[in-house]
């Protein structure tokens, strides 16, 4: 039997795709292939500068990705696409599907998706970032509609430092702040390369919250997006959320 013989997501990473495709592969579904694309000169310091040169280069890599026969595009690199503002998510959304004709799962945009499906209005969101990069992540998701009562980092820049954390690391960070905000509805965790996926489950344990992890939020999206309603069990409520919408159905 072929790989990929139910889907086959494309994945365009602004980095280097090493913890982020692992992430993936643990969350996806018997048959269906992670198909994972760096772009042509990827960000291995995460600042403005670096963000915004890869904007073009994401769409680029999308139209590489079309050609791979994929069924979805996601789009990673949270960061890139905030390089142009609170609306550089829809933009580059909407350039990727005018060139490829392929559904496109963006980032910030499937979290909006995910805290929306549990009703959340308030959040407490945590990553591997230094301060201006969380008050990037404030402002987007203040701008959706949510009430963020923490931003809160590791004060990492380098994206390998991001892949070197353990998940222990999202854990702890995560239950810091629900504790110093216990009102929160939501528990965002930013960025797909440093490992959480593991934690997911673990963490709505002890907090009563559901988590909404970067990279859980983009496999929940695409499979979404080409109607396969299942995933790997263990993963926390937004992936076993795949299954419940099937029974309902």
């Amino acid at each position: 039997m072929r790989y990929g013989w139910r889907g086959r997501i494309g994945h365009i990473a602004p980095a280097i795709l090493d913890t982020s495709a692992e992430e993936f592969r643990k969350l996806l579904p018997e048959g269906v292939l992670h198909v994972g694309l760096t772009i042509s000169e990827p960000i291995q310091i995460l600042g403005a500068e670096q963000a915004a040169s890869a904007f073009e280069r994401m769409v680029d890599a999308g139209k590489r990705l079309a050609n791979e026969q994929v069924d979805v595009i996601v789009c990673g690199g949270a960061p890139v696409a905030l390089s142009r503002g609170t609306g550089g998510d829809a933009e580059l959304a909407e350039l990727l599907r005018r060139e490829t004709g392929l559904p496109v799962v963006t980032a910030n945009g499937v979290v909006v998706e995910a805290l929306r499906l549990f009703g959340a209005r308030s959040v407490v969101a945590v990553s591997p970032f230094a301060e201006a990069r969380n008050q990037d992540i404030r402002s987007f998701l203040e701008a959706s509609g949510f009430h963020v009562l923490a931003a809160q980092g590791l004060g990492l820049i380098k994206n390998i430092d991001f892949a070197n954390q353990s998940a222990e690391a999202a854990f702890t960070l995560a239950k810091r702040a629900v504790s110093a905000n216990p009102d929160a509805d939501a528990i965002y965790i930013a960025c797909p390369r440093w490992p959480t996926v593991d934690i997911i489950a673990a963490l709505e344990a002890d907090t009563g919250k559901p988590v909404v992890a970067a990279a859980a939020a983009m496999v929940w999206g695409a499979l979404r997006a080409i109607k396969i309603m299942d995933c790997q069990s263990g993963y926390g409520r937004l992936m076993d959320s795949l299954r419940a919408q099937t029974s309902r159905d």
